[in-house]
């Protein structure tokens, strides 16, 4: 539980996913993401959707962006990400606003330089960032709990303005982070 006017990181996201219409979204989960997952998991006004791959959840959230005007898929990192790629570069080309999350590296992990796994084997972390720009309007990388309010709302704004999907990444450290509770839906143009 989350003392009063606080929620998570992860709470704070499902939070504006509800408030923008969305009540599935689509995951495949990895050990990246485990936590955020949780997190969304606790509100009882959106249902995780298992898919079997993430090329598939991607296709997934096509149609229900079709169907009701937004959607949300869930990815682990670098693997998970690049498995759905060709589907977000479809919601692009279709003009489909969908909310593509990952989860990210351990912030404590970048400073230390290490290879990880599920990575192409190299220290370098922004690579998966840079492949989604250019089948994305927007790639936000929270880092830093006090920044994830203000990058989780600008990045579901400009999906939902431009019609088209964005890549929000989260490191898998701080989804159980403490920030303020989200206020009213701000969002304009919200799906019906």
């Amino acid at each position: 539980m989350t003392e009063e006017g606080q929620t998570t990181i992860g709470g704070y996201l499902a939070t504006r996913l509800e408030q923008v219409g969305i009540h599935h979204y689509f995951a495949v989960p990895g050990d990246y993401n485990l936590a955020l997952l949780d997190r969304i998991l606790e509100n009882p006004n959106l249902a995780m959707i298992g898919c079997c791959n993430e090329l598939n959840a991607g296709y997934a959230a096509d149609g229900y962006a079709r169907a009701h005007g937004a959607a949300a898929m869930v990815v682990t990192y670098s693997v998970g990400g690049l498995s759905a790629i060709n589907a977000v570069a479809g919601h692009y080309a279709e003009d489909l606003p969908v909310i593509v999350i990952s989860g990210g590296v351990n912030t404590l992990s970048e400073p230390e330089n290490r290879i990880l796994h599920h990575t192409l084997g190299e220290v370098r972390y922004d690579y998966v960032r840079e492949m989604f720009r250019p089948v994305t309007v927007a790639v936000e990388n929270i880092r830093f709990e006090e920044e994830a309010p203000a990058q989780i709302d600008r990045a579901i704004a400009t999906c939902l303005r431009t019609r088209k999907p964005v890549y929000l990444e989260i490191a898998c450290n701080l989804a159980n982070q403490k920030v303020p509770t989200p206020e009213a839906n701000l969002f304009h143009g919200k799906p019906s």
